[in-house]
């Protein structure tokens, strides 16, 4: 024991074993984490539900090593733990610090905008200050990353948990390619200019479309609202310094976002409906009237609006009235005239009553619709599948597509109508190519096209060439973070069998995906591998491994509780496919990247162009049978490296790190003045051995 105890206090480990055990610890407690999560959702469920639940059996032990007992060990974890935290709080302070200058760039913009009649607003030295400052926060941002690897993983820790979020939301993952095609819409209709969206079927246009107009209409309330705050809380506040004033706006911006956020995940249906954009769905038999104002017949019945106790208390104030104007002439008359007259002034009061406020019948009236609503109330409006409105009903659009927030548009049985900021038109439509026609649509006259800012959208990016473990840029696979956001648990943990060959099988999925996906855009000359296929024209004319059949597929899956992969493709998307040279086509490919393979009971056999569909008792040699391999538990870590990559890399000891060492040392008293030079000559090698490997790195491994 003695002996053990020594060699936990001298052994000095490399900073590369410490962070394989950290690591080690980090994926033992996503394996607690898993575990307490399923005796939680036990809570609110009955007596026979929890007396009989069993759970299948799994065990994660840590490897044994004596050595990651050691003290140094301890250490180094406590550092990593506190640096973390610490870094994370100084990239919110310095994103803190962005928004804010967002802020007031927006509204010296805005500002800007309003002086010149809402048509642009021009760049001045004061929104260049703002432009300057962000630029140059984006850099120091940009530098802690790239000198901290404590920084790097809170920050992508933060990515990956924020992809699981918007997963769970049913939004879009905000992937670079989503991020920035979102970001342009946005930009666009800030500057008051119409967005229109193209891409292919499943590309995801609509969700894109609606959630940019969602937070175009957020932040533009937020940026409102916050303007309002500051102004108010200054003007009790004048004698603050702007360091305290950048500190108010953080907590303003961070309560507000909370605000909103709970009104779109949990708020009335008044609320949701009041961030929502208006929408419309184009159809070629959608009429000018659909899009602006609806004529209606309606059957009417003025009494039905009202008491009849309110029309009583009308007839009563309007007889007594009468009878203060005539008071003289009732005076001259004999008691029985008065009430005659009486009785023949109350009858004439309530048949006129009846007769100016009964219309019985049927009136037209005019309903407003979604583009002249979006118009008055200052909020956007989406068109879906705008190409498939016939030409002449589009050119009513003509006057508010070309006018800006503030100016007024003239609208046909209508009139002039102001338009209110904060009102954006975004519009959809399919794209056809020379092998995909969308039934129903129309090429745009080019005149009214040219009023928009023209966006094509089409499927995430993929790298389709190399294995998951030799890709050199991991974070260019955004197809591939989507389906491990899929899988992951709310702490960006994942748990799935074989961990080895169903990551490098679900790579795969993703190559074979965005493959599907490039042959059905028409451009699948681009890819080398197509053009090693030897096939001369290749075509998709109905099927797609589109984001919305990958996640059918996913779900099918299961995360290999009864199938393989293989099997949930089959199940989840390819016995659907009713175009047989689809069909065919997609299964070849699946066979060219490892699935369905001969060893496991599978036999595919490539058809001739126009055979019927392939069947699943053509395809099985064998009846299905599928042994699930045991789980493995990867942490939130292994998922951050395996999606963006190794990180920053820790080039030198930390002298905060050095400095816990050797005050400990210092205070312990296990070690002598010699014993502690011979430690310092071993740190130091450690790190001359890093430099000398990086140096033969950066130079090819030649010395």
């Amino acid at each position: 024991m003695k002996e053990q105890k020594n060699l936990n206090q001298t052994y000095i480990p490399t900073m590369e074993e410490m962070q394989s055990w950290y690591e080690d610890d980090l994926r033992g407690r996503a394996f607690k984490s898993s575990e307490y999560e399923n005796n939680k959702k036990i809570e609110d469920q009955g007596l026979f539900f929890k007396h009989f639940r069993k759970f299948e059996e799994r065990n994660h032990k840590i490897p044994p090593d004596s050595k990651r007992n050691s003290i140094y060990y301890k250490k180094y974890k406590a550092y990593v733990e506190e640096e973390t935290v610490n870094k994370g709080e100084k990239i919110q302070e310095i994103e803190n610090l962005i928004q804010y200058e967002k802020f007031f760039l927006r509204w010296e913009r805005r500002v800007n905008s309003e002086s010149n009649n809402y048509s642009h607003y021009r760049s001045n030295s004061a929104t260049r200050y703002r432009v300057d400052c962000i630029e140059k926060l984006q850099k120091e941002l940009e530098k802690i990353l790239e000198n901290s690897p404590e920084a790097w993983e809170f920050y992508y820790k933060r990515q990956l948990t924020c992809d699981i979020e918007t997963q769970h939301q049913q939004r879009l993952v905000t992937v670079p390619y989503v991020a920035e095609a979102k970001q342009k819409v946005i930009d666009s209709l800030n500057l008051g200019v119409p967005v229109y969206i193209v891409g292919h079927l499943g590309s995801g246009k609509t969700q894109l479309a609606t959630e940019a107009a969602i937070d175009f209409a957020v932040q533009n309330k937020i940026q409102r609202e916050l303007e309002v705050k500051m102004e108010d809380w200054f003007s009790t506040n004048t004698n603050v310094t702007e360091d305290d004033a950048i500190q108010k706006f953080r907590e303003f911006n961070e309560e507000r976002n909370l605000y909103y956020k709970n009104i779109l995940m949990n708020g009335k249906k008044e609320e949701i409906e009041s961030l929502q954009p208006l929408f419309i769905s184009g159809s070629h038999n959608l009429t000018y009237e659909d899009m602006f104002v609806e004529k209606t017949l309606s059957l009417e019945n003025s009494f039905s609006q009202r008491s009849y106790s309110d029309y009583l208390n009308m007839i009563i104030e309007d007889f007594y009235e009468w009878m203060d104007e005539h008071k003289e002439r009732l005076e001259r008359m004999t008691d029985e005239e008065q009430l005659q007259l009486k009785i023949q002034i109350w009858k004439s009061f309530s048949d006129l009553l009846v007769a100016s406020n009964s219309a019985f019948g049927t009136e037209i009236k005019k309903i407003e619709r979604e583009i002249l609503i979006a118009v008055k109330e200052g909020r956007p409006v989406i068109v879906d599948e705008l190409n498939t409105i016939a030409m002449q009903n589009l050119i009513a659009l003509n006057d508010i597509l070309q006018r800006h927030a503030g100016s007024r548009a003239y609208i046909t049985g209508v009139g002039p109508v102001l338009i209110k900021p904060g009102f954006g038109f975004i519009g959809t439509g399919n794209l056809s190519t020379q092998m995909v026609n969308y039934e129903g649509t129309n090429e745009l006259n080019p005149a009214f096209k040219s009023r928009f800012v023209t966006l094509e959208y089409n499927y995430i990016p993929q790298m389709i060439t190399g294995s998951l473990e030799d890709q050199e840029f991991p974070e260019k696979n955004e197809l591939f973070r989507v389906i491990i956001a899929r899988l992951a648990d709310k702490n960006g943990n994942i748990h799935v069998p074989d961990s080895k060959r169903t990551l490098e099988e679900l790579f795969r999925f993703s190559q074979l995906c965005r493959v599907t996906q490039n042959v059905f855009m028409g451009k699948w000359k681009d890819n080398e591998v197509q053009k090693e296929s030897g096939m001369d024209e290749l075509e998709l004319r109905e099927s797609v491994l589109s984001i919305r059949n990958i996640l059918h597929v996913l779900d099918n899956w299961n995360q290999g509780e009864e199938k393989d992969l293989s099997k949930a493709m089959w199940d989840g998307f390819i016995s659907s496919i009713t175009y047989p040279d689809d069909q065919n086509y997609i299964l070849s490919q699946a066979v060219r990247f490892g699935f369905f393979p001969i060893s496991e009971g599978w036999k595919i056999e490539t058809k001739g162009i126009g055979e019927a569909t392939t069947t699943y008792e053509e395809i099985r040699t064998r009846p299905y049978h599928y042994v699930r391999p045991s789980i493995d538990t990867l942490s939130y870590l292994d998922v951050v490296h395996l999606l963006f990559g190794k990180g920053t890399s820790r080039k030198i000891m930390p002298e905060g790190l050095k400095e816990t060492f050797e005050a400990y040392m210092d205070d312990s008293l296990l070690i002598d003045a010699k014993k502690y030079q011979k430690l310092d000559q071993k740190l130091s090698h450690l790190e001359h051995s890093k430099d000398l490997l990086e140096y033969l790195e950066d130079n090819g491994g030649q010395k």
